[in-house]
């Protein structure tokens, strides 16, 4: 089977490797179209692109954040973020994973995989103990693409608040 795997990654990535570093300011357009493909596939949240790019912006700007990009022959073709957070469960520094998306063309290839093996390497120099991510209700392909990279299903359910902010 994973010569089978191999032989389609070639086929979808003909004469080209992935490369997976950080992002800089000039990736913030094409990070922001990711989000968008993210965001219409997501039903908690809808894409907005000058939402979208203040976020990136204000992430990229965080010292302790993360946030990479997949490149493929210098074309962005995928992104994830990582956030610290102290856990008063596990006494320490835990991460929150965000935003992996790769673009619908280059899905299947292994990008998001090489992507949150990085995340994970950066998150053990970090220190830190644990990640956690957000995943769709009910997606089972994404259910079954986090379970072969061993994440796990909790009882812990998310709840959230919308907050306004006029006077």
């Amino acid at each position: 089977m994973a010569v089978k795997r191999m032989h389609k990654i070639k086929r979808l990535l003909p004469g080209g490797s992935i490369i997976i570093r950080h992002a800089c300011e000039d990736d913030l357009f094409v990070m922001t179209a990711l989000l968008s493909e993210l965001f219409t596939i997501e039903p908690d949240f809808s894409p907005d692109v000058r939402r979208q790019r203040e976020g990136l912006a204000a992430l990229m700007g965080k010292r302790d954040a993360t946030l990479l990009v997949a490149c493929m022959q210098s074309e962005i073709v995928g992104m994830c973020t990582l956030q610290p957070l102290i856990s008063t469960a596990e006494g320490g520094v835990v991460g929150i994973v965000e935003d992996l998306v790769v673009a619908e063309s280059f899905r299947n290839a292994g990008i998001g995989c090489k992507l949150l093996e990085a995340i994970e390497k950066i998150s053990i120099e970090q220190g830190m103990s644990r990640l956690q991510l957000l995943a769709d209700q009910g997606n089972d392909l994404a259910d079954r693409f986090y379970g072969r990279l061993d994440w796990e299903c909790t009882q812990l359910g998310v709840m959230r608040k919308l907050i306004s902010h006029s006077v």
